[in-house]
């Protein structure tokens, strides 16, 4: 027992020498993490980080970026587990609404600073740096800014003579008349690894009324929907899967990676998504007749205004380093160039950098949707995420009603409020 304890020790400290350079003979390593992955397909935003990675290097021959590519869930348990032992990766790609959870626990680094001094401060929306700000102070860059709109298959609603759906009850008639010979109208994410599903359930539920999963009044912070809200949200899951059966019986605790492939394949006809689509329609032989439409809503237009942001690593020792990668990642052409296919760019200017790509089936609907989009509050919400697809799994396994599944929610929203936010 003695042995295999002294055995994790050392390899907690060797891995852990990997992102807080130890065994560095000269130079500077940047260990980044993100997702971007140059093995998805030519031309994608993968290959373009890799790209600009050799020629910061090339510009800068003492710093080496050394690129780790990671799902979302995997980053965010890596950054954890490393930050409670005090080191970490020096550049983290992070979910908007993982950044007051790691400014909370001391993960990233604040820069509000340096990053006010940034002649680039003001190409960015207000929009964005609220993202990226806890408390009146900031702890990342901006990076990428998307919406989330219908990514339909064109052909698929042609051929059943089915409208581009524009409500609730137009998407369960259309989702309807889709299903049948190995092809379901629509799917939604609800595992419980809680990345893409709760971004999807909120915007079901910002679409009734204008609800939130939490607002502040005074001084406290409070759920910012009723039940009877929340209750019209399960509803909708439990119709589509069980009233109208356009939903696979099957996709229950599916996130991204098992709902966009299924998407890709003609399993699924319609779907919520982000620009990220783009580049994989160019991948599909069916993604030609790819297409994008706002989200049905159902009392008001609503779409999760999605930003990511790079944050600074809080116990990285090459600091200065990271900041001035940075933001030369992040300047306008560059970043134009980095999102040129998958991903939308967070800054504003990016439109009139010669590396911008039109596009107005996929670029357009998703700037013309920025309109109707809200964002998290700056808060940690990680326990209510997962808790809303524990609810909807509730639902889809028929353990609750909507109604008890939303009662549930909401009591639970609001006892975490209260015991972690509010104390």
């Amino acid at each position: 027992m003695k042995r295999i304890v002294v055995m994790l020790l050392v390899t907690v400290i060797l891995g852990s020498m990997v992102f807080a350079g130890g065994g560095r003979d000269s130079g500077t390593t940047i260990e980044y993490m993100n997702v971007f992955d140059p093995a998805q397909g030519s031309g994608n935003d993968g290959i373009a980080h890799r790209e600009k990675y050799a020629e910061y290097q090339r510009l800068n021959p003492d710093v080496r970026i050394n690129h780790n590519i990671m799902t979302y869930d995997q980053i965010r348990e890596r950054a954890i587990v490393s930050g409670q032992a005090r080191t970490g990766a020096d550049f983290i790609h992070m979910l908007g609404e993982w950044v007051p959870e790691f400014a909370q626990m001391g993960l990233i680094a604040d820069i509000t600073d340096e990053m006010r001094a940034w002649a680039d401060f003001n190409a960015f929306p207000e929009s964005a740096w609220k993202v990226a700000t806890v408390n009146g102070r900031i702890y990342g860059i901006p990076s990428v800014a998307s919406t989330r709109t219908l990514v339909y298959r064109e052909d698929l609603l042609r051929n059943a003579g089915v409208q581009v759906p524009r409500t609730w009850t137009e998407l369960r008639e259309a989702a309807r008349r889709l299903t049948g010979g190995g092809v379901y109208g629509f799917a939604f994410c609800s595992s419980t690894r809680a990345v893409r599903g709760p971004q999807e359930f909120a915007v079901f539920l910002y679409s009734v009324g204008r609800a939130e999963l939490a607002v502040q009044q005074g001084n406290r912070w409070v759920p910012g929907f009723t039940v009877d809200q929340a209750e019209q949200v399960f509803q909708f899951y439990y119709d589509l899967m069980f009233v109208d059966q356009s939903v696979p019986p099957f996709s229950i605790g599916w996130e991204w990676d098992d709902m966009d492939p299924a998407f890709a394949t003609g399993t699924v006809a319609m779907v919520q998504n982000g620009a990220w689509m783009s580049g994989r329609a160019q991948e599909s032989p069916t993604g030609s007749s790819w297409r994008t439409a706002p989200f049905p809503y159902h009392t008001n237009p609503s779409t999760y205004m999605e930003v990511k942001v790079e944050g600074i690593g809080n116990f990285s020792r090459n600091r200065q380093a990271v900041l001035d990668f940075g933001k030369w990642l992040y300047s306008r052409d560059n970043m134009a160039y980095l999102f040129r296919v998958d991903n939308l760019p967070a800054r504003s200017d990016a439109p009139q950098s010669p590396h911008w790509v039109n596009d107005p089936i996929w670029r357009g609907t998703f700037l013309e949707t920025a309109r109707d989009g809200f964002t998290f509050p700056a808060i940690p919400l990680q326990p209510v995420f997962e808790a809303s697809m524990v609810n909807v799994q509730e639902v889809l396994y028929r353990r609750m009603t909507p109604r008890q599944s939303a009662q549930d929610f909401f009591n639970k929203v609001r006892t975490y409020l209260d015991n972690e936010v509010n104390r």
